[in-house]
Order: C-alpha cells, then structure tokens, then sequence
C-alpha cells in the first residue's frame, strides 16, 4: 500500500512540474512577443522623429532662402531710389513714369499750341479729341476738322515723340445705343479708336508697331453722364503718348 501511494504522488508531482515548464515557457514567448513589439514601435518612432527632423530642416533652409531674397531685394529698390529721376529704362523695356516736371512742360507747351491735352495719372500724355468736332454723331467717321486734328497732331507724333508707342482710346457717354448700327458703346469706341489709328498710319505714316487701339466705352468718365455737357466730355478719343523716363523729352 505504502509503496502504491508513493508512486501516486510521485505522479502528481510530476504532473505539476511538467504543467509549470509549460506555464513558463508560455510566459517567455508571450514576453519576447511583447518586446519584439516595443522594438518595432522604438523603430517606427525614431524613423518619423528622423522625418520630422529633416522637414523642419529644409523648412529652415527655405526661410533662409526667402530671407536672403528679400534682403537683395531691399538692396535692389534702395540702388533703384538712389538712381537719378531722369535715367532710361533697359533698350526694349516700356515705362510710363516719365519725370513729372518734364512732362508738365510738355503738356503746357502742347496747350499753347492750342491742343487739349492733359497728363494721364499714370504719367503718360494724352491728347484729346472731342468726339462731336471730329465724328460724325453715332459715326465713326473722321470729320474734315477730325482730319485736320490729326494732321497736326501726327506733327508731333513724329517729332518730339517720335519712336514712342501710342495708345489711341476711344470713349462714350454712358446713354446706350439707340439709332446707329453699332452693338453698344464698346463697340462704337472701337471703331473711333480703330478709325484714327488707320489715319494716322494711312495718311500720315506713323509707324504701325507703334500704334495700340483700345476700347474704353463709357468706363472711363471724365465728367458727369447726367448733364449734357457733361456727356460732351466723355464723348472722346485720345491720343495717350506712353513716355519713358526721359528727361530730354520736354526740350
């Protein structure tokens, strides 16, 4: 009997030690598991962090880039303030900022020659053409004292501006069109413009890459749509003069 119990619990035994092998080496695995994990989640953080560093690193450069452009950029402006007022843009290069003062005598010695002329806000000269003394009502046909407007105003379109470019802006009134054939306003201020250009071209050789028509319509008043007289005024084509800066102009 005795020797019978012995091995009875020599079996227990045995059973209890082989469940706790078993219950430690689960314990290992699931503990390697859990640091494999915590690894791979290191990794994962120390690559973005590295990301994250290298993007705040270009950014960096950027702003320094962007800084280092303004800063030339302020250099540029404060030489170009520096400049004398009368120097010449680059060969090829338009400008409409004339010296005021040269221009102003221009515009003076114009109105002495008994043109109606005034200088535009962006520095440039514009001659005026009442539409009612040199077109036709509702037409776009030059009258003979339109015509002869021209003429002397080619005069000095080939003289003191010559080789400049030349804007010739047709307006209206701001009254819709009732009795001619034209669609609208627009369209009427076209075909003044376009009939200008073509005579100062056709009849007196004004080069044509130097000659721009423009529409303006009833866009651009200079007076009020809702007297007559006012409509008189904006009833018009001028002939803009686009000035460089040059102070030899006026001489």
């Amino acid at each position: 009997m005795k020797r019978d119990g012995s091995l009875a619990l020599l079996g227990v035994l045995g059973f209890l030690a082989a469940a706790g092998a078993a219950g430690c080496a689960s314990t290992d695995s699931d503990w390697r598991e859990r640091y494999l994990e915590k690894e791979k989640d290191a990794t994962d953080a120390a690559a973005q962090l590295s990301e994250e560093r290298s993007a705040h690193s270009a950014a960096i450069a950027q702003l320094e880039e962007a800084r280092t452009q303004l800063a030339n950029l302020q250099r540029e402006n404060d030489t170009l303030k520096s400049r004398p007022a009368e120097m010449t843009p680059a060969a090829g290069v338009e400008s409409t900022g004339a010296v005021p003062g040269a221009v102003a005598e221009k515009v003076d010695q114009l109105k002495k020659d008994g043109l109606d002329v005034h200088m535009t806000p962006d520095g440039n000269i514009a001659i005026v053409l009442s539409a009612d003394i040199n077109f036709g009502a509702g037409s776009k046909e030059l009258t003979p004292a339109g015509k002869k407007a021209l003429e002397k105003i080619s005069k000095e379109l080939e003289g003191p501006f010559a080789g400049y470019s030349i804007r010739i802006e047709g307006h209206t009134d701001s009254d819709p069109i009732r009795k001619s054939n034209f669609k609208d306003n627009w369209e009427l201020a076209a075909e003044r413009s376009l009939a200008v250009l073509r005579c100062l071209q056709g009849e007196h050789g004004v080069a044509p890459e130097r000659l721009i028509a423009a529409s303006r319509g009833d866009t651009v008043p200079v007076a009020d749509n809702k007297t007559d007289k006012g409509k008189a005024r904006n009833r018009r084509v001028e002939v803009v003069v686009l000035l460089p800066r040059d102070s030899s102009m006026a001489k």
